[in-house]
Protein backbone atom coordinates (compact mmCIF):
# COMPACT_ATOMS: atom_id res chain seq x y z
CA UNK A 1 0.00 0.00 0.00
CA UNK A 2 1.20 3.50 -0.81
CA UNK A 3 1.66 5.84 2.06
CA UNK A 4 -2.11 7.38 2.09
CA UNK A 5 -3.81 4.21 2.03
CA UNK A 6 -1.40 2.82 4.45
CA UNK A 7 -2.40 5.63 6.71
CA UNK A 8 -5.75 5.21 6.06
CA UNK A 9 -5.72 1.87 6.82
CA UNK A 10 -3.68 2.95 10.43
CA UNK A 11 -6.60 5.36 10.40
CA UNK A 12 -9.37 2.12 10.41
CA UNK A 13 -7.77 -0.30 12.93
CA UNK A 14 -7.80 3.41 15.86
CA UNK A 15 -11.33 3.61 14.45
CA UNK A 16 -12.57 -0.02 14.58
CA UNK A 17 -11.42 0.09 18.38
CA UNK A 18 -13.20 3.33 18.93
CA UNK A 19 -16.12 2.21 17.29
CA UNK A 20 -16.26 -1.08 19.48
CA UNK A 21 -16.33 1.48 22.79
CA UNK A 22 -19.16 3.47 21.02
CA UNK A 23 -20.96 0.61 19.65
CA UNK A 24 -21.16 -0.94 23.48
CA UNK A 25 -21.63 2.56 24.81
CA UNK A 26 -24.90 3.48 22.36
CA UNK A 27 -25.97 -0.38 23.25
CA UNK A 28 -26.24 0.46 27.24
CA UNK A 29 -27.91 3.75 26.05
CA UNK A 30 -30.67 2.05 24.28
CA UNK A 31 -31.67 0.15 27.27
CA UNK A 32 -31.78 2.95 29.23
CA UNK A 33 -33.94 4.31 26.64
CA UNK A 34 -35.87 1.31 26.32
CA UNK A 35 -36.44 1.21 30.09
CA UNK A 36 -37.83 4.91 30.11
CA UNK A 37 -40.27 4.53 27.65
CA UNK A 38 -41.37 1.87 29.24
CA UNK A 39 -42.22 3.18 32.50
CA UNK A 40 -43.62 6.27 30.51
CA UNK A 41 -46.10 3.70 29.14
CA UNK A 42 -46.61 2.52 32.82
CA UNK A 43 -47.09 5.74 34.39
CA UNK A 44 -49.56 6.68 31.44
CA UNK A 45 -51.89 3.32 32.01
CA UNK A 46 -51.37 3.68 36.23
CA UNK A 47 -52.44 7.24 35.68
CA UNK A 48 -55.51 6.24 33.53
CA UNK A 49 -56.01 3.87 36.07
CA UNK A 50 -56.19 5.99 39.08
CA UNK A 51 -58.69 8.05 37.30
CA UNK A 52 -61.15 5.18 36.75
CA UNK A 53 -61.07 4.60 39.78
CA UNK A 54 -62.18 7.71 40.97
CA UNK A 55 -65.11 7.75 38.37
CA UNK A 56 -65.90 4.49 40.02
CA UNK A 57 -66.07 5.92 43.25
CA UNK A 58 -68.19 9.14 42.17
CA UNK A 59 -70.98 6.86 40.53
CA UNK A 60 -70.82 4.90 44.31
CA UNK A 61 -70.99 8.03 46.06
CA UNK A 62 -73.49 9.36 43.42
CA UNK A 63 -75.78 5.84 43.65
CA UNK A 64 -75.78 6.07 47.58
CA UNK A 65 -76.87 9.30 47.11
CA UNK A 66 -79.65 7.96 44.90
CA UNK A 67 -80.37 5.16 47.43
CA UNK A 68 -80.59 7.71 50.29
CA UNK A 69 -83.07 10.02 48.63
CA UNK A 70 -85.26 7.15 47.69
CA UNK A 71 -85.17 5.84 51.44
CA UNK A 72 -86.45 9.60 52.77
CA UNK A 73 -88.99 9.12 49.90
CA UNK A 74 -90.13 6.13 50.64
CA UNK A 75 -90.38 7.10 54.73
CA UNK A 76 -92.46 9.77 53.19
CA UNK A 77 -94.73 7.38 51.39
CA UNK A 78 -95.19 4.70 54.58
CA UNK A 79 -96.36 8.13 56.57
CA UNK A 80 -98.92 9.12 53.74
CA UNK A 81 -100.28 5.53 53.38
CA UNK A 82 -101.13 6.01 57.12
CA UNK A 83 -103.45 8.91 56.57
CA UNK A 84 -104.81 7.61 53.38
CA UNK A 85 -108.41 8.92 53.12
CA UNK A 86 -109.49 6.52 50.25
CA UNK A 87 -108.57 3.25 48.54
CA UNK A 88 -108.00 5.02 45.64
CA UNK A 89 -105.61 7.70 47.02
CA UNK A 90 -103.86 4.37 49.09
CA UNK A 91 -103.12 2.40 45.90
CA UNK A 92 -101.68 5.75 44.37
CA UNK A 93 -99.50 5.86 47.04
CA UNK A 94 -98.64 2.07 47.61
CA UNK A 95 -97.37 2.02 43.36
CA UNK A 96 -95.14 5.43 44.04
CA UNK A 97 -93.77 3.14 47.33
CA UNK A 98 -93.02 0.26 45.44
CA UNK A 99 -91.39 2.15 42.51
CA UNK A 100 -89.08 3.46 44.74
CA UNK A 101 -88.67 0.28 45.99
CA UNK A 102 -87.76 -1.51 42.98
CA UNK A 103 -85.55 1.60 42.26
CA UNK A 104 -83.95 1.68 45.49
CA UNK A 105 -83.08 -2.05 44.82
CA UNK A 106 -81.78 -1.49 41.51
CA UNK A 107 -79.48 1.32 43.47
CA UNK A 108 -78.59 -0.74 45.74
CA UNK A 109 -77.14 -4.24 42.74
CA UNK A 110 -75.62 -1.07 40.66
CA UNK A 111 -73.85 -0.10 43.87
CA UNK A 112 -72.54 -3.91 44.51
CA UNK A 113 -71.50 -3.79 40.87
CA UNK A 114 -69.43 -0.74 41.14
CA UNK A 115 -67.37 -1.77 44.37
CA UNK A 116 -66.81 -5.27 43.16
CA UNK A 117 -65.39 -2.99 40.10
CA UNK A 118 -63.68 -0.79 41.85
CA UNK A 119 -61.72 -3.79 43.85
CA UNK A 120 -60.55 -5.13 40.84
CA UNK A 121 -59.38 -1.82 39.49
CA UNK A 122 -57.28 -1.36 43.18
CA UNK A 123 -55.74 -4.81 42.79
CA UNK A 124 -54.69 -3.66 39.03
CA UNK A 125 -53.35 -0.80 40.58
CA UNK A 126 -51.43 -2.12 42.72
CA UNK A 127 -50.04 -4.70 40.24
CA UNK A 128 -48.94 -2.01 37.73
CA UNK A 129 -47.63 0.17 40.65
CA UNK A 130 -45.33 -2.91 41.54
CA UNK A 131 -44.45 -3.45 37.95
CA UNK A 132 -43.28 0.39 38.08
CA UNK A 133 -41.22 -0.14 40.66
CA UNK A 134 -39.32 -3.02 39.15
CA UNK A 135 -38.45 -1.01 35.86
CA UNK A 136 -37.73 2.07 38.31
CA UNK A 137 -35.35 -0.21 39.41
CA UNK A 138 -33.86 -1.07 36.31
CA UNK A 139 -33.79 2.26 34.89
CA UNK A 140 -31.31 2.89 37.82
CA UNK A 141 -29.08 -0.43 37.16
CA UNK A 142 -29.05 1.15 33.52
CA UNK A 143 -27.90 4.27 34.35
CA UNK A 144 -25.24 2.66 36.44
CA UNK A 145 -24.34 0.35 33.90
CA UNK A 146 -23.79 3.63 31.42
CA UNK A 147 -21.88 5.21 34.35
CA UNK A 148 -19.62 2.48 34.94
CA UNK A 149 -18.39 1.59 31.31
CA UNK A 150 -17.83 5.60 30.68
CA UNK A 151 -15.36 5.68 34.00
CA UNK A 152 -13.85 2.43 33.88
CA UNK A 153 -13.21 3.15 29.55
CA UNK A 154 -12.72 6.91 29.81
CA UNK A 155 -8.77 6.79 29.97
CA UNK A 156 -8.85 4.49 26.83
CA UNK A 157 -11.49 6.46 24.88
CA UNK A 158 -9.74 9.61 25.29
CA UNK A 159 -6.22 7.43 24.29
CA UNK A 160 -7.75 6.60 21.11
CA UNK A 161 -9.38 9.57 20.11
CA UNK A 162 -6.04 11.27 20.74
CA UNK A 163 -5.00 8.79 18.39
CA UNK A 164 -7.54 9.22 16.20
CA UNK A 165 -6.33 12.92 15.97
CA UNK A 166 -3.27 12.43 15.24
CA UNK A 167 -3.67 9.67 12.16
CA UNK A 168 -6.08 12.18 10.83
CA UNK A 169 -3.76 15.03 11.03
CA UNK A 170 -1.35 13.12 8.38
CA UNK A 171 -4.26 12.92 6.02
CA UNK A 172 -5.11 14.85 2.79
CA UNK A 173 -8.24 16.58 3.58
CA UNK A 174 -9.47 14.96 0.96
CA UNK A 175 -8.80 11.47 1.86
CA UNK A 176 -9.97 12.29 5.54
CA UNK A 177 -13.11 13.21 3.84
CA UNK A 178 -13.86 10.44 2.36
CA UNK A 179 -12.76 8.09 4.96
CA UNK A 180 -15.15 9.64 7.15
CA UNK A 181 -18.27 9.84 4.77
CA UNK A 182 -18.19 5.72 4.17
CA UNK A 183 -17.01 5.12 7.73
CA UNK A 184 -20.12 7.01 9.08
CA UNK A 185 -22.45 4.67 6.19
CA UNK A 186 -20.83 1.55 7.37
CA UNK A 187 -20.57 1.80 11.56
CA UNK A 188 -16.86 2.82 11.10
CA UNK A 189 -15.84 -0.10 8.99
CA UNK A 190 -14.53 2.16 5.95
CA UNK A 191 -11.99 -0.03 4.63
CA UNK A 192 -12.26 -3.43 2.78
CA UNK A 193 -9.64 -5.65 1.34
CA UNK A 194 -9.35 -6.95 -2.25
CA UNK A 195 -9.23 -10.51 -1.89
CA UNK A 196 -8.38 -12.71 -4.85
CA UNK A 197 -11.03 -15.44 -6.04
CA UNK A 198 -8.17 -18.40 -6.67
CA UNK A 199 -5.08 -18.47 -6.24
CA UNK A 200 -4.36 -18.57 -9.94
CA UNK A 201 -6.62 -16.22 -11.43
CA UNK A 202 -7.05 -12.25 -11.26
CA UNK A 203 -10.86 -12.13 -10.26
CA UNK A 204 -11.47 -10.30 -7.45
CA UNK A 205 -13.89 -9.52 -4.97
CA UNK A 206 -14.45 -7.15 -2.23
CA UNK A 207 -13.84 -8.37 1.17
CA UNK A 208 -17.21 -5.67 2.39
CA UNK A 209 -19.52 -7.31 0.19
CA UNK A 210 -17.68 -9.64 -1.82
CA UNK A 211 -18.77 -8.29 -4.80
CA UNK A 212 -16.55 -8.79 -7.80
CA UNK A 213 -13.92 -5.76 -8.54
CA UNK A 214 -13.32 -4.78 -11.65
CA UNK A 215 -9.31 -6.28 -12.87
CA UNK A 216 -8.35 -2.35 -13.78
CA UNK A 217 -8.99 -1.60 -10.16
CA UNK A 218 -6.77 -4.05 -8.64
CA UNK A 219 -4.11 -3.00 -11.21
CA UNK A 220 -4.33 0.46 -10.16
CA UNK A 221 -4.48 -0.35 -6.01
CA UNK A 222 -0.92 -2.39 -7.49
CA UNK A 223 0.34 0.71 -9.14
CA UNK A 224 -0.72 3.83 -7.22
CA UNK A 225 -1.56 5.04 -4.15
CA UNK A 226 -4.90 6.43 -4.32
CA UNK A 227 -8.49 5.91 -3.31
CA UNK A 228 -10.77 3.89 -4.96
CA UNK A 229 -14.01 3.05 -3.78
CA UNK A 230 -15.87 -0.46 -4.00
CA UNK A 231 -18.78 0.43 -6.76
CA UNK A 232 -21.32 -1.98 -4.89
CA UNK A 233 -20.81 -0.87 -1.28
CA UNK A 234 -18.60 1.97 -1.88
CA UNK A 235 -16.01 0.90 1.08
CA UNK A 236 -12.03 2.02 0.09
CA UNK A 237 -10.38 -0.75 -1.60
CA UNK A 238 -6.91 -1.85 -0.52
CA UNK A 239 -4.66 -4.77 -1.12
CA UNK A 240 -2.70 -6.41 1.51
CA UNK A 241 0.91 -6.58 0.47
CA UNK A 242 1.19 -10.07 1.92
CA UNK A 243 -1.05 -11.23 -0.92
CA UNK A 244 0.28 -9.22 -4.03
Amino acid sequence: MGAILDALHQLQKIESELNTFRSKEQSLRRKVRQVTRQIEQRQAESHAHHETITRCQMEIDQADLDIKSREESMAKHRQALNVAKSNKEYAAILTALNTEKADSAKCESRVLELMARKEELVGESQTHDGELERLQTRLAKAEDAVRKFTEDNRATFERLEAERADAAAALPASALSTFDRVAARHEGDALAETVRVSARGEEHICGGCHMSIPLEHVNRLRSRDELLECSSCGRILYIDPVSV
